[in-house]
């Protein structure tokens, strides 16, 4: 939007009224020369009692500096709790008063996020926008519903999600701004159209990382030096030739070397520092997993009937992108148990590889998940001086697993999961002494009674079809990056 006068005299809306969307003209340059915006409230703009003219305040500098009340979903009375109602009757509203500054004009804007029906959020939107001003005069000991006031409610106000995306830096603000551009502002096309993107999981991360934030009803005030206690002796502020540019949106500082506005004691100290434009708070997660290390317990501490414990060694990396739904694990399994006293022996190889689809995805990897894995194994076993068994296999499947975190950070995680495909092997049993004339000469033999000329290795084969493994395990990342979100 553009909140800017039309002619002379903006549209006076007593907050009694019903405050609508009306169009506006565009505005092309704000006067730089006649206003001064206050470090400490970046949202209040202070003149000299002779300009009559209000600050020309654009969609982008409103977006940069505007404040306001944050309501609950589908509520439109304010929070006691609310930061902004501290902020303004506690400490603005005293400076106002003890420098004999009076409101000019209003610049509100009131919107709500775009969970819920599109009607009902055209109510809140206005019914907001009233709220917030019917709260300026609450302490300000001034009649606000004789005051201009610039107004426009905004529904679903997905040109400000759009940018606070971009502010954060977010990996699908593109899509989004794509989807924005093309809907022209026809906003119940942009929510269609949003809803269904990626599968409706950029949706709801919106409404979770977002949609806060749009629940609010922002303002921009104007405020002017009382005549009544105005300086005697001031220059004439449209005589200034030398101030530089304050009110573009690009610059990062705001300076002021205003002879009227500095002849009023205790004015300079709030208008004459640079001060950083106020732009939404980003906060960044302390960790965001990008390559993690896991351990499956189970084979860790593995059991196996007719031999008993065999621990063993299960190490995997996963690998995780910086958005999206799929991860890359490799694993690697061994035991070597060697028990000569009694024939029993446990060594395995298996190297595994897989493929998941976290359904969450968009970066979180948490919750339920989908895997297509293959693996390749060598072993020997055995359980007795006549079984025994070595051979070489291989398998592929599908995984089911759950992913949840055990603590704050997300840092430390735990899995369970449940595999089911294939596995092909060929071995050849073995056995303690000669099978051919069963002497026991200390050695082991392959479990072959048949003529030496014919032998060949691997000649048994067997498969299988159904649960392949189990897995509770353990993740930890060991390397991460940082991720952020966009809060105000």
């Amino acid at each position: 939007m553009q909140l800017i006068r039309k002619g002379v005299l903006y549209t006076l809306l007593s907050f009694f009224g019903v405050i609508g969307n009306q169009s506006v003209v565009l505005a092309q340059q704000p006067d730089v020369q006649l206003y001064k915006q206050l470090y400490n409230y970046p949202f209040v703009f202070v003149s000299d009692s002779v300009v009559t003219t209000p600050p020309v305040i654009s969609d982008s500098l409103f977006d940069e500096i505007a404040r306001g009340i944050r309501f609950q979903v589908n509520r439109t009375e304010l929070q006691k709790g609310d930061p902004f109602i501290s902020l303004y009757n506690d400490s603005l509203v005293p400076w106002l008063k003890k420098h004999n500054l009076i409101l000019r004009e209003v610049f509100v804007k009131g919107a709500a996020s775009p969970e819920g029906p599109y009607q009902n959020n055209v109510r809140l939107s206005c019914e907001r926008a009233k709220r917030l001003i019917e709260f300026l005069s609450s302490n300000l000991d001034q009649p606000i519903a004789n005051r201009p006031t610039n107004s426009k409610c905004v529904t679903e106000d997905y040109a400000y999600l759009v940018k606070l995306m971009q502010k954060a830096g977010d990996a699908e603000y593109q899509q989004v701004k794509a989807i924005w551009d093309a809907s022209k502002g026809d906003e119940l096309y942009c929510k269609k159209k949003l809803m269904a993107l990626n599968g409706g999981t950029t949706w709801k991360r919106l409404l979770k990382v977002y949609f806060p934030t749009l629940r609010q009803s922002r303002l921009v005030l104007w405020f002017a030096v009382n005549p009544k206690h105005a300086p005697a002796a001031r220059p004439k502020l449209t005589a200034a030739p030398k101030l530089a540019p304050m009110l573009t949106p690009t610059p990062q500082y705001f300076r002021t070397s205003h002879a009227g506005l500095l002849d009023i004691p205790g004015i300079a100290n709030y208008v004459s520092q640079p001060v950083p434009v106020d732009t939404p708070v980003v906060k960044q997660y302390t960790r965001r997993h990008m390559i993690a290390l896991r351990t499956n317990l189970l084979h860790d501490f593995l059991y196996v009937p007719q031999f008993g414990l065999a621990t063993g060694g299960n190490i995997q990396l996963e690998y995780y992108p910086l958005s999206g739904h799929y991860t890359f694990n490799a694993g690697f399994t061994f035991h070597n148990h060697r028990h000569w006293d009694s024939h029993k022996f446990f060594q395995t190889r298996d190297v595994q590889l897989e493929v998941r689809r976290y359904f969450k995805g968009q970066g979180q990897f948490l919750g339920t998940y989908l895997g297509a894995y293959a693996q390749g194994t060598v072993y020997g076993i055995g359980f007795s001086a006549t079984k025994g068994w070595e051979g070489e296999g291989g398998g592929a499947g599908l995984t089911i697993g759950h992913t949840c975190k055990l603590n704050k950070k997300g840092s430390l995680r735990l899995e369970f999961s449940l595999s089911a495909g294939a596995f092909v092997t060929v071995y050849d049993p073995y056995v303690w002494g000669n099978p051919i004339n069963g002497t026991i000469d200390g050695l082991y033999y392959y479990d072959y009674h048949g003529s030496t000329s014919k032998f060949k290795e691997r000649n048994h084969r067997f498969a299988w079809f159904g649960p392949t493994n189990a897995g509770i395990h353990l993740t930890y990342d060991i390397i991460y990056r940082k991720k952020k979100e966009v809060t105000r």
